[in-house]
């Protein structure tokens, strides 16, 4: 009996970090991105690099999140670490993605960059 209720625990945290991850962890990532790209830092980026970046991470974060619910692992093997580690990446670079897509919006128009031999 104890046994069944160790992996009905373990599937409650595990739905609880999912949760967590979606709805504060990934919506954090993007606002700071987000907000940095309004200060228009890092000096190297502007809004095409921000593109490209949200482009890469949308797409890889994509690949991830849909191979990972793909895997079909059991959750006694280690395969199933595997799927949780690939699905967590994939929405942490969805966060990312996202506060990319904030940065192409939010860069300060006025802001391009300078000769450095000038």
């Amino acid at each position: 009996m104890l046994q069944g209720m160790h992996s009905t625990i373990g599937l409650w945290v595990e739905a609880a970090l999912l949760i967590f991850t979606f709805f504060v962890v990934v919506p954090s990532i993007a606002a700071a991105i987000g907000y940095a790209a309004w200060k228009g830092k890092p000096k190297n980026f502007d809004r095409q690099m921000y593109w490209t970046a949200f482009a890469t991470a949308i797409g890889l974060s994509l690949f991830l999140m849909v191979f990972a619910q793909r895997m079909h692992a059991d959750v006694t093997t280690w395969q199933y670490l595997v799927q949780m580690a690939c699905f967590g990446l994939g929405a942490l670079l969805f966060g990312v993605a996202g506060g990319c897509m904030i940065g192409t919006l939010t860069y300060p128009r006025g802001l391009r960059k300078q000769d450095p031999t000038r």
